[in-house]
């Protein structure tokens, strides 16, 4: 079986859509998808993420480059969502998760989260991390409903700590911000 073949019935996507392994054939379509769910923040107050798009499909590349990228295709083949995630230390960070606004709602998210969750449990890492808003709907209470609980900065290894600074939107209050961890 193949790594593509593996990823389609383990993580219960929702009917006419399933989970895949990314091809650079799709990179365009996933930008499309990242420029698209950010302007949701807009309606929740942050403007200036969904006024700072990533640029081009080598943006996007350079994002996702060292990392995983899991992609959500509806029965068409058609990226619809994607999540990114790579090793930091001995958790696997999940760097971005997008979906297209038109499949919001529908467990496209939820399938790619899991899917991440489970690559975590196959490579024997302690856990799956992320940074995100603090109250936006589809950002903390999103992942804590799937099992997702902060980390103080206080407590996390400093590798973690440098990852929530790294991933600061330019301009936004620390406070604003959340490291979560998911025990894998």
């Amino acid at each position: 079986m193949t790594a593509e073949q593996a990823f389609v019935p383990v993580f219960g996507a929702p009917p006419g859509y399933s989970i895949r392994a990314h091809r650079p054939a799709d990179d365009a379509a996933l930008l499309k998808v990242e420029n698209r769910a950010a302007q949701l923040f807009r309606v929740h107050g942050y403007p200036e993420i969904a006024d700072n798009p990533l640029a081009s499909v080598a943006d996007f590349r350079a994002m996702a480059t060292g990392h995983e990228v899991l992609v959500a295709v509806a029965g068409d083949d058609r990226p619809v969502g994607y999540a990114v995630s790579g090793a930091r230390g001995d958790f696997l960070h999940l760097r971005e998760l997008s979906v297209d606004p038109d499949h919001g709602r529908q467990g496209v998210g939820s399938a790619l989260v899991r899917a991440v969750i489970a690559r975590c449990r196959e490579q024997g890492m302690r856990g799956v991390t992320l940074t995100t808003f603090r109250t936006i709907p589809f950002n903390a209470p999103f992942y804590a409903a799937l099992g997702f609980v902060e980390l103080p900065l206080d407590q996390a290894p400093a590798r973690l700590r440098d990852v929530f600074r790294q991933e600061l939107p330019e301009d936004i209050d620390a406070a604003a911000r959340v490291l979560m961890v998911h025990p894998g």
